[in-house]
């Protein structure tokens, strides 16, 4: 079922890019942003910021494309955002931030990452979550690097 939800995503992403003009305010580029960061398509991302995209875009849940790529899992696409001005910090409407995504699905390259790029491993959201209360108690080296981060 994955392989096809993500194959959907990849069409809808290149049918999209495909078509012309593009405004980068419109929501339709956002959603097509926050679908490529999702699926980790690294080339569709770089089109679209080539072309005004927003790294730090929202959804309506305040959702950005770093948020997307963490939890989902794909270093590249969150390398690089993060290379092109992502904010590392930015939080959704939950108070959630992308290291927690990342820290709470077992992703320590991204965890890695994403602290190398100045994610704040002390921010707590509103209902007093961290990204180190956010990881498993199994993600051992996470809570490591979280700890050694400061967090």
């Amino acid at each position: 079922m994955t392989h096809v939800v993500g194959r959907i995503h990849k069409e809808a992403v290149c049918g999209f890019l495909e078509a012309a003009p593009l405004d980068a305010r419109s929501a339709d580029s956002l959603a097509v942003l926050l679908r490529a960061a999702l699926i980790g398509d690294t080339a569709a991302l770089t089109v679209l910021l080539d072309r005004g995209v927003s790294t730090d875009a929202r959804d309506a849940a305040g959702r950005t494309p770093l948020m997307e790529a963490a939890f989902a899992g794909h270093i590249e696409a969150v390398a690089l955002l993060l290379a092109r001005g992502a904010d590392p910090n930015a939080t959704d409407s939950a108070g959630w931030t992308a290291l927690m995504e990342a820290a709470s699905k077992g992703r320590t390259e991204i965890v890695k990452t994403l602290l190398d790029y100045g994610a704040d491993p002390t921010y707590r959201n509103a209902g007093g979550w961290s990204a180190r209360r956010a990881t498993p108690r199994s993600q051992v080296e996470i809570l490591h690097c979280l700890k050694q981060a400061g967090g």
